[in-house]
């Protein structure tokens, strides 16, 4: 060792991943809900000793069991984002993006901008002055991603816990993100609108022998609606996978774009979207809330009133932990001139 000081792998000691004070502060949430004389902190010193990121997890929690908003876990939040990404092209993109906080406001406005543009001026000439002119633009108002799953006693208390939960909380949330975030759906009161709404599809080339030509006129025509927008480059790709297979084979790979794949999209669907314009609020770490006492309807759509409906499901007659996750997240184009997109592409 020829440094000074010892850094932390000089003496075996190893970073952990972002998210695992997540996944730990929910395994201690999870196990004080099965053990009820015990607080999650208190599990965190007998599982955890030492782990100062788990103990700043659970401090920021509002009740016994439950993880919530604090300014000092916006990098957990962050970590949650990026751990999304094998499973989310949605988590990709956004990671991509601009990221704005909500810091206590109902929604945030994003007016349309119009740049002025400058001019060269000769020595001792006045500079002129120019205006930038703005109008009605998007908006982002609160939205949120929630899921109740459930863990046997013995997951919870078997030494590979926290792997089980770190896969819980990585499946369960990824898929939902690119469903909504990928989609053409219309924002309603409980959730944003999707990227492609408002957008229409441009119509891929016709089909015939040369492949490659057809895709490289595709990408030209999807290039071409966004670059007013990307500029010198910002241009990501988002597809499904069987186009994405032929993106990577068959694009020219003097084009540097990111590829992103989804199988939300449906077969042969392309996606340009100016990275730059796309602006998210990821803000919080993941809300989870932990009971060993619920009782719920096991089912992905359960009725509306309250009741609870057939199959009904007892965490305290099955010995498990019912795990509710929570989490704010919301988005908006700044302008719909940053993305196109086609389907029923021909190569």
């Amino acid at each position: 060792m020829n440094r000074p000081f010892p850094l932390p792998e000089d003496v075996g000691i190893t970073r952990a991943p972002r998210l695992t004070p997540l996944v730990r502060a929910t395994i201690c949430i999870a196990r004080a809900a099965m053990q009820r004389s015990s607080l999650p902190g208190q599990v965190a010193r007998e599982l955890y000793a030492g782990d100062r990121d788990v103990e700043l997890v659970l401090r920021a929690a509002v009740g016994t069991a439950t993880l919530t908003n604090t300014s000092a876990l916006t990098q957990i939040a962050k970590a949650f984002l990026d751990t999304l990404v094998p499973v989310s092209a949605g988590a990709d993109l956004l990671g991509r993006g601009i990221r704005l906080s909500f810091d206590g406001a109902a929604s945030i406005a994003l007016p349309n901008l119009t740049i002025p543009t400058a001019d060269f001026v000769g020595e001792g000439v006045p500079i002129p002055v120019v205006q930038a002119t703005t109008s009605a633009g998007a908006s982002i108002t609160p939205h949120k991603i929630a899921v109740i799953t459930s863990l046997t006693g013995e997951m919870i208390r078997s030494g590979n816990a926290e792997q089980l939960v770190r896969q819980v909380l990585i499946d369960s949330t990824g898929p939902a993100l690119d469903k909504v975030l990928l989609s053409a759906t219309a924002a309603a009161s409980d959730r944003p609108a999707g990227i492609l709404n408002g957008i229409a599809g441009l119509t891929p080339a016709a089909s015939g022998p040369a492949k490659g030509e057809l895709l490289v006129t595709d990408i030209q025509a999807l290039a071409a609606a966004v670059a007013p927008v990307a500029g010198n480059g910002n241009i990501v790709l988002v597809a499904s996978p069987d186009a994405a297979v032929a993106l990577r084979l068959r694009l020219p790979q003097t084009v540097e774009w990111p590829i992103l794949t989804s199988a939300s999209l449906a077969a042969r669907t392309v996606i340009a979207v100016a990275a730059n314009a796309l602006v998210g609020v990821v803000e919080t770490t993941p809300q989870i809330d932990a009971s060993q006492d619920a009782a719920f309807q096991s089912d992905t759509a359960p009725v509306a009133d309250g009741s609870l409906g057939s199959p009904y499901y007892s965490m305290f007659q099955k010995d498990s932990v019912s795990l509710r996750l929570r989490w704010p997240i919301s988005w908006a184009l700044r302008t719909s001139s940053a993305l196109a997109w086609m389907t029923g592409v021909n190569w």
